[in-house]
């Protein structure tokens, strides 16, 4: 996805993932279905010549579930999971391998599980993942950054390129996350905080930016969703400072 951004090109991520444990395997978002045949060819290699066993669509947004029954129709045994109650009403014909599931709920890959978290940055009605061996978190629309479109910048951890421009942060988060234009993020520092120590996960993996391996990033990634809220803030405290000077020109 390419984006104009203060005149230049900026770029994001269409994340998709495959947990594959020693008797199962998952899907964590299905990806956008105008990157069907991208994202089949990787999956099949990634997989090698193993089935998939679950389709994990985060939330019911297009890049999120777009696939899901592409999926399902290439890989007749496997099991669509998620908060999706409206799921078969899209597909009426594939109900029975569509599976409800709640935050506590898990999943047996053989040596590793999936385990569902809430959704604390989320977008719509979402479930977050946390593989608990690779001790991976999978984040959907949460942690999500933009970068500018040059070479050598795309497809990189976090700890292997620039920190992203503040603004960046903050011009997808709006977008993606659009309560943040109107909600104080601070509120939800603390839940995100008391998870990241619960979990100690190794690697953050957003849908959209690159996956997080330095704990830097955090303050980054909250400052960036604190933008716009800083910048309501400052007007206020401007327009108090007005009416409550006696020729209202303070």
């Amino acid at each position: 996805m390419s984006i104009e951004y203060l005149g230049e090109v900026a770029h994001g991520h269409f994340s998709t993932y495959v947990v594959k444990g020693s008797e199962k395997s998952i899907l964590v978002d299905t990806g956008h279905a105008s990157h069907w045949k991208a994202a089949e060819q990787h999956v099949e290699e990634f997989l090698d010549g193993r089935p998939l066993d679950y389709v994990f669509p985060t939330h019911a947004e297009f890049p999120h579930g777009g696939l899901a029954a592409h999926w399902l129709k290439k890989y007749p045994n496997a099991i669509c999971v998620g908060d999706i109650p409206e799921y078969p009403l899209y597909w009426p014909d594939l109900t029975a391998r569509i599976r409800q599931i709640a935050v506590g709920d898990e999943i047996d890959l053989g040596d590793r599980k999936m385990v569902f978290v809430p959704a604390i940055w989320r977008d719509l009605k979402s479930l977050w993942a946390f593989d608990d061996v690779g001790r991976v978190l999978f984040v959907s629309d949460g942690f999500s950054y933009l970068h500018y479109h040059k070479a050598g910048q795309c497809d990189f951890m976090t700890s292997e390129h620039a920190p992203p421009d503040i603004g960046l942060i903050q011009f997808f988060n709006e977008r993606a996350l659009r309560w943040t234009r109107y909600t104080d993020t601070r509120e939800t520092f603390a839940d995100i905080d008391e998870m990241l120590t619960r979990l100690n996960p190794l690697l953050i993996a957003a849908a959209h930016g690159g996956v997080v391996d330095t704990p830097g990033m955090i303050p980054l990634l909250k400052s960036g969703m604190l933008m716009g809220q800083l910048g309501i803030e400052a007007k206020i405290t401007k327009l108090t400072s007005r009416e409550d000077s006696p020729m209202g020109t303070k």
